[in-house]
């Protein structure tokens, strides 16, 4: 599916740092997967641009906006969910080019409406040099950590998934927030919950591919928000 953003660059005074939020709560979609997490609009601001990208039939379905230099040129681009009831969810970036802000890249979609992607974070978690992002596919349901690697190569994005583990997630339905994230202790790793909620999980990469540990019991969100803190 192509999307059609309608795009507004409206004055701004110049700010230090670029910042993103969701703007039009919508019910368009109707998913329900995350409280109050499905919107129109993304709203960008950096320097003197103030610009939104309005979607039309799909939304933003995700917590908040992340805001990642996935290209290397020193810009922050915005990382989040877009989803529609063609495709389902995908990963999608968005960035500054020539004065706008655009669609850049998407990711592999889930393939079929009111399926979602939770994203614990963005790294470059296997050391090449290039950004991934680490997701929990359908967190309700499969409850597949993947990793999603996306390279500029001129004009042109590649979106490469590089790994998979079996039996986690980061989500329950209906929860205003996504739980866990990405634990920054020298190499980056993923913080997230085994499939039944009992454990807490962390996953990095190691030589080849990723490796899991068990971390501990699971006792809610403040269990894995205090795994993420280095000791």
């Amino acid at each position: 599916m192509r999307l059609w953003p309608l795009l507004a660059l409206l004055p701004m005074a110049a700010c230090a740092e670029p910042i993103a939020w969701f703007e039009g709560p919508t019910d368009y979609y109707g998913h329900g997967a995350v409280a109050d997490g499905e919107y129109s609009t993304l709203r960008y601001q950096s320097g003197v641009f103030d610009e939104a990208i309005r979607l039309q039939n799909a939304v933003f379905e995700d917590t908040h906006p992340r805001l990642v230099d996935m290209n290397g040129d020193d810009l922050l681009d915005v990382v989040t969910v877009v989803s529609d009831h063609e495709d389902g969810a995908k990963i999608t970036v968005f960035g500054m080019n020539q004065g706008r802000f655009e669609t850049f890249a998407m990711g592999t979609p889930t393939g079929r409406k009111n399926r979602w992607y939770a994203i614990a974070g963005i790294a470059d978690f296997d050391n090449d040099g290039n950004p991934e992002v680490a997701y929990v596919d359908r967190p309700h349901l499969a409850k597949i950590l993947r990793f999603e690697e996306f390279v500029q190569d001129g004009a042109n994005w590649h979106v490469t998934i590089e790994a998979e583990v079996q039996g986690l997630t980061n989500h329950h339905y209906g929860s205003p927030i996504i739980e866990g994230g990405v634990r920054a202790c020298g190499q980056p790793e993923v913080v997230t919950a085994d499939a039944d909620w009992q454990r807490i999980m962390i996953t990095r990469y190691h030589g080849t591919g990723y490796v899991t540990r068990d971390a501990g019991p699971y006792t809610g969100p403040d269990s894995l928000q205090a795994v993420l803190h280095c000791n």
